[in-house]
């Protein structure tokens, strides 16, 4: 209506009016432009904001898809460098699905393929009972399934079959898989050939089996043998001298330890007549029956036999008497009956004497046999000389020997057994020592003088066990009004 007005010329009061209203307008609109465009630089501002932002998070998730791809690179790489390990190994390794029935195998190594010469394109999807065959133990089968369907750590040994239909033993570990909810998805296998294990086993199996069957036959061998000398030790046992002579004047003793069932020494004290004692200590090389065998058939030689000629003695058929044989003819048809034999490496030595129980000379031979310890009732002890080689090593003749006893006097003869008794330290017992202790007060009578000697031995070896022989024979010269021939003692043996 304004425009009509000043169309139509209307009044300068309105002319300035509708001035005025357009320049309140113009006034307004201007204002209202600054006010858009403020807003205008502020949702710009607020859009370059976002912008940024927007930037950095492209920069962020550019960043982490850089790590992410090198984490994957560096999986990649560790991956195929497992692969390459897997393949590499020597022994069998298999992967089975437990999801799938029959448990598939859905990879095998190459170690796999040597160990069954199966290809793996032959052998993937399908079960392992391929490699099973008519020695496989059904139970060990079992087992194993019993493994897969319950998740278990599973390690047997089982009887397996190569593609050729050749067996080897196959020492088969089973470890299950699992994933993050712990459900169980795949098993893997490691097989490795243990035949020769097996095979090893199984013939150390068999020499135990044999070595048990010869340990009882050797139990009862042993327990024969055992009881064969044992019997054969009571016989030895029974030849020693049981009842002495009973000589008015002279009184005997003597001591026998074997070392073992068996003995290699032998003595023995039999009358020869009314006059003669005879006497004798051997001991022969080595130990056991051998050496037994061979002092028996000394003793059965030197044993004087009744109203018959031996190698002790002559009998004379007119008269019916005897003639001693003397102590070095002894030793010298002992060394003819017994010569040296290389095979069996075996010979004796020995002391050999005859006592004439009036006169009471003693007339001996020594053959490699350690000389008797004479101790006068008076005087310092005498240890009289070895003067010939053992019998069998000699060719040569004998020389005798003569001791004169007295009222009081005392002989000893004993073997190496006792001498050579050896101490913790490796210290020998000694001549000196058996002198010591033979060299008992008088008051003491012979058997408790051989008794002291045996003492002192095991005091010294601090063992009752004997390494050698222990043999001692020893007599007493009593006086003349002593009457000894009803005062006969028991010998000890063992």
């Amino acid at each position: 209506m304004n425009d009509r007005i000043l169309r139509a010329g209307g009044s300068p009061k309105d002319r300035r009016g509708v001035s005025l209203r357009r320049t309140v307008a113009l006034e307004k609109g201007v204002q209202e432009s600054t006010t858009s465009k403020s807003a205008q630089d502020a949702t710009l501002e607020e859009l370059r904001q976002r912008v940024a932002t927007l930037e950095a998070a492209l920069e962020a998730c550019e960043a982490e898809a850089a790590a992410r791809i090198e984490e994957l690179e560096g999986l990649n790489a560790s991956l195929r460098l497992f692969m390459r390990a897997m393949e590499a190994c020597s022994e069998g390794i298999a992967i089975l699905d437990v999801k799938q029935p029959n448990f598939p195998l859905i990879y095998v190594n190459a170690g796999f393929e040597r160990q069954t010469g199966y290809k793996r394109e032959e052998v993937l999807n399908k079960s392992a009972r391929f490699i099973h065959g008519p020695g496989t133990n059904p139970k060990t089968v079992d087992q194993i399934r019993s493994a897969l369907e319950h998740g278990n750590l599973f390690t047997t040994e089982i009887l397996s079959y190569r593609k050729d239909g050749s067996s080897f033993w196959n020492r088969i570990s089973l470890t299950p898989l699992r994933n993050k909810r712990d459900q169980l998805t795949h098993f893997v296998s490691i097989q490795s050939d243990v035949t020769s294990r097996i095979q090893s086993n199984l013939e150390i199996q068999e020499a135990l089996n044999l070595l048990e069957e010869t340990n009882i036959k050797l139990t009862r061998t042993n327990k024969w043998m055992r009881s064969n000398l044992e019997a054969a030790a009571k016989v030895q046992q029974a030849l020693l001298p049981e009842q002495l002579p009973k000589p008015k004047r002279v009184r005997f003793a003597w001591q026998f330890h074997p070392c073992d069932e068996l003995a290699g020494d032998i003595l023995n004290i039999f009358r020869l007549d009314d006059d003669h004692v005879g006497l004798y200590l051997l001991d022969v090389t080595g130990h056991g029956t051998a050496a037994a065998l061979l002092a028996v058939s000394v003793f059965r030689l030197l044993a004087p036999m009744a109203h018959k000629t031996s190698l002790v003695r002559e009998r004379i058929e007119e008269t019916g008497t005897y003639v001693m044989t003397s102590p070095a003819e002894v030793a010298q048809r002992l060394n003819r009956q017994f010569p040296w034999d290389f095979n069996t490496g075996q010979f004796f030595t020995l002391v050999y004497g005859v006592l004439n129980v009036k006169t009471l000379l003693f007339r001996f031979i020594t053959a490699g046999h350690p000389g008797p310890i004479y101790y006068p009732a008076s005087g310092e002890p005498v240890v009289m000389p070895s003067l010939g080689l053992p019998i069998g090593l000699t060719d040569g003749k004998y020389e005798e020997q003569v001791i004169q006893l007295n009222t009081g006097d005392r002989l000893l003869l004993y073997s190496d057994g006792v001498t050579e008794a050896m101490s913790p330290d490796g210290e020998l017992f000694g001549r000196d020592r058996l002198i010591k202790y033979f060299n008992c007060k008088k008051a003491k009578n012979l058997d408790d003088c051989l008794n002291s000697i045996l003492n002192a031995t095991t005091r010294w070896k601090q063992s009752r066990r004997f390494h050698d022989d222990f043999s001692l024979l020893g007599l007493e010269v009593r006086p003349k009004k002593v009457d000894v021939g009803s005062d006969l003692q028991r010998p000890n043996k063992s």
